[in-house]
């Protein structure tokens, strides 16, 4: 085996073992996330029949048409093995009930920010979780189950931002390894450009209240704004994208606040600056093009903006 072999090893023998399987994806879900968590899911219900796998989390507004989460009670949760998928940082699982058990592996591509107790798979150059567990799969069991091929192009494409992000051969290895395994292209793509009126309405509040820091463009969103336009907090955090490269700035992130008065904080970059570093430094993480945090009011974006304009540049 060539792909991180002790790792892979070291948590896949605990997988292969393990009757009973929940796999938890991280707060505010995105499509690398969603289709890690589905893609596993799938990928082990086809070489594993026997054993119950189950997938917990929400969907995010914008990939709604992929399947619901499971029901899963906590006594099959603290009786099964749980594995985290695109992250490994116990505190950002979404689903809380994973701290019931010690019983944990992880799959990740981040950036390690602290300390994992757990057997881990890592490669922080992976464009995406789904392209480790799509490349472990073929590796490992020769094959990609055809259910779990939509998914996992899902998060290969979202991560990778359509290839904009990634466009190693590997990447596009993978991406041809998975539509040879069934992956419905055509049918992602069209979801995901799908557009609503109340996005429409949300673009034009973003496009009348962005702003310009040195070399970062950026806007805010309080509560109310996107409540009278019929957004959910999910929804509205998301869209940092939409003032990507504006004007030719470099760096480009979004400040939403949530219920409960946390400021959700997207941070991006043209892939020439490390914006990881900048999240970890108000804690939180992810990859050098793209990552997140949260604030505890508006009040902090001033230090976060100072932050992103002295952001590393990557070699």
């Amino acid at each position: 085996m060539s792909y991180f072999e002790n790792e892979v090893e070291h948590v896949f023998s605990r997988i292969e073992k393990a009757d009973s399987i929940v796999i938890f994806g991280h707060m505010n879900p995105d499509g690398d996330c969603v289709g890690s968590v589905l893609g596993l899911k799938y990928a082990l219900q086809g070489i594993f029949p026997e054993k119950k796998i189950y997938a917990v989390g929400t969907r995010p507004s914008f990939i709604n048409f992929m399947d619901a989460s499971d029901d899963v009670t906590e006594e099959t949760i603290k009786n099964s093995l749980c594995v985290m998928v695109d992250l490994s940082d116990v505190k950002r699982v979404e689903d809380k009930r994973i701290t019931l058990t010690d019983n944990i592996v992880g799959i990740d591509h981040h950036e390690a920010s602290e300390p994992f107790e757990h057997p881990l798979i890592r490669d922080p150059k992976a464009p995406s979780a789904t392209y480790i567990i799509a490349k472990i799969f073929l590796e490992r069991y020769h094959k990609i189950p055809a259910k779990a091929a939509t998914p996992l192009f899902l998060g290969l494409i979202t991560d990778s931002g359509r290839f904009q992000f990634d466009s190693n051969p590997t990447t596009f290895e993978i991406a041809g390894e998975l539509v040879k395994a069934g992956a419905d292209f055509s049918w992602c793509y069209n979801h995901l450009y799908v557009q609503s009126s109340k996005d429409l309405r949300f673009r034009s509040y973003v496009y009348s209240h962005f702003q310009f820091d040195g070399n970062v463009a950026y806007f805010l969103v309080p509560r109310k704004a996107y409540l009278e336009l019929g957004m959910t907090e999910q929804e509205a955090g998301c869209k940092v994208n939409l003032i990507s490269l504006l004007d030719n700035h470099p760096l480009w992130c979004c400040f939403t606040e949530l219920e409960s008065g946390k400021i959700r904080t997207e941070l991006r970059s043209n892939g020439k600056f490390n914006v990881q570093k900048v999240a970890v430094k108000f804690g939180g993480g992810g990859h050098i093009p793209a990552s997140g945090c949260q604030l505890d009011s508006f009040d902090q974006v001033k230090d976060v903006l100072r932050a992103m304009n002295e952001a590393e540049s990557v070699n």
